[in-house]
């Protein structure tokens, strides 16, 4: 009987050690999982803080501006520089001119235009309009193209009122002989005079040496 109740106590006794072992077992493996938690609530407002940064730099980046673009603004919104006269140029073209008319001056009309003979004064006055008439028009698309708008501007208001002119003073001429032969010679006479000069003149007011 004595054996039995001994034998009984040591069982109550193991089994009680085994369920303290087991409760401390479970509270050591909480205290853990609670740290590894912890831990893990821990790591994620780093790695928010880290996807914030990642966006506010890849926002900073978005929205500030590009220098090369900056740049580009500022050269679109710089004004051109205005420009009155072609540098380095007159010369150049003053010479053009004057061999102009060194190659109009050794023409075979010229001589019998200086003889008085009609067509040939006629014809040689038609050629050398031309010639010049083609003279202005090179001067113009130069000027046109590197003068500033505001001054070319100016320049096509007063080159209209120039061939208005230029016209005019032609048929007053013209008119001046008209139902006879010399009426064409005086118009294209005119029309040569005024065109060679004007050429002269574009040179000298908005080119320099």
């Amino acid at each position: 009987m004595k054996a039995k109740n001994i034998l009984f106590f040591i069982i109550i006794t193991l089994s009680l050690i085994t369920l303290v072992s087991c409760s401390k077992d479970s509270k050591k493996s909480e205290s853990s999982i609670n740290k590894i938690e912890e831990k893990n609530q821990q790591i994620k407002p780093d790695v928010n803080d880290v996807n914030n940064k990642d966006n506010i730099t890849a926002t900073d980046s978005s929205s500030s501006p590009n220098k090369e673009n900056i740049n580009d603004n500022t050269q679109e919104s710089n004004p051109r520089n205005p420009v009155t006269k072609i540098e380095g140029r007159r010369k150049e073209f003053i010479e053009k001119l004057d061999n102009i008319q060194k190659e109009l001056d050794s023409l075979p009309e010229k001589k019998d235009s200086d003889a008085g003979i009609t067509n040939a004064m006629r014809s040689f006055y038609g050629i050398s309009y031309d010639m010049y008439d083609k003279a202005l028009n090179e001067i113009y698309a130069l000027l046109k193209e590197q003068l500033s708008s505001e001054t070319m501007q100016n320049l096509q208001s007063e080159q209209i009122k120039w061939i208005e002119k230029k016209e005019a003073t032609a048929t007053n001429e013209a008119e001046k002989y008209k139902g006879g032969s010399f009426e064409f010679v005086a118009y294209n006479s005119s029309l040569y005079g005024t065109t060679k000069n004007r050429c002269y003149e574009l040179v000298n007011n908005y080119m320099t040496d």
